[in-house]
């Protein structure tokens, strides 16, 4: 019975010139290289986000990162490649946009409430103990697990995911409560 290789390990191969360990990390992202390609929707979207991937992986120090967890590590290659997937679309695709009509009020009025959902999400977010703020920022922007948080923060899997869903429904009162308040 082999052992399969964490995707940490995959990458170090990878960036030594195994050229099976860069097939086998392209592949694990095959699935979300298929979906940004359908996104850009142009026919050559699919190589560019490979050769994105393949940069990727040559120019970061993986070693360097805080976290070599297969999901610190997924989330942060997602990322990069979601950030490549915008300058194509803007490089490709919305250059070959068609004329479209702008209406300046509307784009006015939503900066408006923007800005004030904005101020009430910060103030919220301000408002939180440290813990909920930092198991809500891991689990949520840094995309870690909850078992990895736990490790980081000393509790069970159990409570990161009690404390995540109780700060959130707490967020959503403090919220509501704020909207109403200003109305």
């Amino acid at each position: 019975m082999t052992t399969e290789k964490s995707l940490f390990e995959q990458i170090k191969d990878a960036k030594r010139g195994n050229d099976e360990a860069f097939i086998a990390v392209i592949e694990k992202f095959r699935p979300t290289i298929k979906k940004f390609s359908r996104q850009l929707g142009y026919e050559e979207a699919e190589t560019d986000l490979i050769i994105e991937l393949i940069q990727v992986i040559k120019r970061t120090i993986f070693a360097d990162l805080k976290k070599k967890y297969d999901g610190a590590i997924v989330n942060y290659i997602y990322h990069a490649m979601d950030n490549r997937k915008i300058n194509l679309f803007k490089k490709y695709v919305q250059g070959k946009k068609t004329e479209v009509e702008l209406n300046l009020d509307i784009i006015a009025d939503q900066s408006h409430y923007e800005i004030e959902d904005v101020l009430l999400i910060k103030k919220a977010l301000n408002d939180l103990p440290i813990l909920q703020k930092n198991i809500l920022k891991e689990k949520l922007i840094y995309g870690y697990a909850d078992i990895e948080i736990a490790k980081k923060y000393q509790i069970s899997r159990q409570a990161v995911n009690k404390t995540k869903n109780t700060t959130l429904k707490n967020l959503k009162k403090a919220l509501k409560t704020q909207c109403f308040s200003i109305a």
